[in-house]
């Protein structure tokens, strides 16, 4: 069987609607919706009666999600001549948003509310078995990698998405990717070793990680940083350190985020169709097992259809964590945070939709044990009432916390869990990220998240001051408390000190002294950022059952696996992870019998 590339928009009727029937206005209409995460303004061209253009260009959407979204909709309603189009799985809001800017547009020119609303998506309705090597559930990082991997090794693959993209979190992910890399590392004075890698990923762990699958990571995190090379995903020669990373070694795409990965993994894939299906909105609800325990394939969900996918080689699942399951979270909430409710209240930094455990529960249905479910990380950077990372994600360096007063209260280079316990400490569990012009040179300065201060400031996200004195007055920040901070944090910056009393040492070689303005500060809190829990696996990705033995033909790679990372994960680990089991999965999987 031919295999080929589905994504959901594509089994929609290429047809265009008749021509409305009262005359259209010609000329270029302008509406501004409420997107996901600011207003975005849709532009609409109408000539001889059709939507000749969609202009969505001036928006603050997600890259690889929300921007995915708002482009891949743009082109299905104008070749469609009609706004009655599915929304993406995954970027609702968005999807909403382009379609309402359409439709005020359209009313402006002229039309009713009864045109250019024909349904056009039309979907397949019969069940469907199809036959394969490898079935992949999970098209994120680590279920990408495993279909590339196993293509360069032979094999031909299924992948299934519940979402309507491809990427799943690591799109929305920062994209710092640890690694020891003697030639980037070594240009720019950084001493580092595989094994101090490994012993930092052990102890920001809490020495509860598998050590051989931390040997495994740390050993293979730069082969998998040249592999992505290899497959056009080029990297900075500049090595930064991510939140809690420990040392400077992560490493970032040159174009911005973890999408930047994704887009390199989607490229190979096109180009070697025949080897790689990808089926989009396809929610997997079970595991095919034998009579003798061999997993043979999986049951799916497409559009209301079932699809059957039979597996002669196997079936990585790679569906990621499940930290927007709040019942889960709060269920298995035993370890780090046993104190702290992490119901409604704490946010998720991860694609809602998809991070709730899925691929846990099935491997568990099938036999499959679980190891370290009650570590559940925090991040320190997440947005207010949603729990997203956005406005000022910086690295780890070169910018302070501050609570409601002005105080320091942390070393800013921790590990994420004693920035998060410092920060439940402080009034309202809340704090103060600040920066300054080491970090945004300018007001229009485009960050590795593809926003600027202007754009931030326009949504009234962060707040901006040209003194410290004036800083402190529009957060209501005591002055003198502030300035304190401050002087405080460039003693070390400077070399003045060696050490502060909170720990900050000024290791890294980014790290400047903040003096001047402009200054900027964002409202900050905790959220939930990496489950570490997830199916026990060994270092050539089986998933193994309570007595420790593989399950024959299933495998598993990404944040649905547990014991890698221990009771906490090193900022910077997580895509080091993905890629490095991904593309493990994926080789043992197509060399297997």
């Amino acid at each position: 069987m031919k295999s080929f590339i589905l994504l959901p928009l594509a089994a929609a009727l290429s047809f265009a609607m008749a021509p409305a029937s009262a005359a259209l206005k010609d000329g270029t209409y302008t509406s501004t919706v409420n997107g996901h995460n600011a207003p975005l303004t849709v532009k609409v061209t109408i000539a001889n009666n059709k939507i000749e253009n969609i202009d969505v260009s001036k928006n603050l959407e997600t890259i690889g999600v929300g921007k995915l979204a708002l482009n891949r909709l743009a082109k299905h309603i104008k070749d469609t001549q009609s706004v009655n189009v599915d929304n993406v799985t995954g970027a609702t809001l968005s999807s909403f948003a382009i379609k309402k800017g359409v439709r005020d547009c359209l009313t402006q020119a002229g039309a009713d509310k009864s045109e250019f609303n024909k349904k056009v998506d039309v979907y397949p309705t019969n069940d469907e078995t199809l036959k394969t090597q490898i079935v992949i559930v999970g098209g994120g990082g680590a279920g990408l990698a495993a279909a590339v991997s196993a293509v360069q090794n032979g094999a031909k693959v299924v992948v299934l998405e519940k979402l309507g993209y491809l990427g799943g979190s690591t799109n929305v992910s920062g994209g710092a990717f640890n690694a020891v890399d003697p030639k980037r590392q070594g240009a720019m004075g950084i001493e580092d070793s595989v094994n101090k890698f490994y012993e930092q990923t052990m102890k920001g762990g809490h020495n509860v990680g598998n050590p051989e699958l931390v040997h495994y990571l740390t050993d293979n995190a730069m082969k998998s940083v040249e592999w992505l090379e290899s497959l056009g995903a080029d990297f900075k020669d500049k090595i930064g350190t991510a939140t809690g990373a420990l040392w400077q070694r992560s490493h970032y795409g040159t174009t911005p985020a973890g999408n930047h990965y994704i887009r390199a993994l989607e490229k190979f894939l096109a180009e070697h169709k025949d080897d790689a299906t990808i089926i989009t909105d396809a929610d997997v609800k079970s595991l095919i097992q034998d009579k003798g325990g061999r997993i043979t394939g999986v049951v799916a969900n497409n559009h209301g259809r079932k699809i059957t996918v039979l597996a002669s080689k196997g079936v990585v699942l790679a569906t990621g964590g499940f930290g927007a399951n709040v019942e889960l979270r709060r269920k298995v909430n035993t370890g780090v945070w046993k104190e702290v409710d992490l119901g409604k209240g704490i946010g998720a930094s991860t694609i809602q939709k998809s991070a709730q455990g899925d691929g846990i529960a099935l491997g568990q249905k099938a036999g499959a044990d679980v190891i370290g479910m009650s570590d559940i990380q925090l991040h320190p950077c997440g947005t207010p009432g949603t729990g997203l990372m956005e406005h000022i994600r910086t690295s780890g360096r070169n910018r302070l916390f501050v609570n409601e007063l002005g105080d320091r209260f942390v070393n800013e280079g921790a590990a994420r869990d004693t920035l998060c316990k410092a920060i439940f400490a402080q009034p309202h569990s809340t704090y103060w990220l600040v920066v300054n012009h080491v970090r945004y040179p300018a007001r229009d300065w485009v960050d590795r998240n593809g926003a600027t201060i202007a754009d931030m400031a326009s949504l009234g996200a962060v707040v901006e001051a040209n003194t410290l004195d004036e800083l402190a007055k529009k957060t209501g920040m005591d002055a003198a408390k502030l300035k304190a901070s401050v002087d405080e944090y460039n003693k070390v910056a400077t070399g003045k000190v060696e050490k502060d009393k909170y720990g900050f040492v000024a290791n890294n070689k980014e790290d400047r002294p903040m003096t001047e303005g402009p200054w900027y500060a964002v409202k900050k809190v905790p959220t939930v950022h990496h489950t570490m829990g997830g199916l026990r696996i060994n270092t050539q990705t089986q998933v193994l059952d309570h007595n420790g033995k593989p399950l024959p033909g299933l495998y598993a790679a990404g944040e649905v696996t547990g014991g890698i990372h221990g009771a906490n994960r090193l900022g910077g680990n997580a895509i080091a992870d993905i890629f490095t089991f991904g593309r493990q999965a994926g080789k043992v999987a197509a060399e297997s019998k």
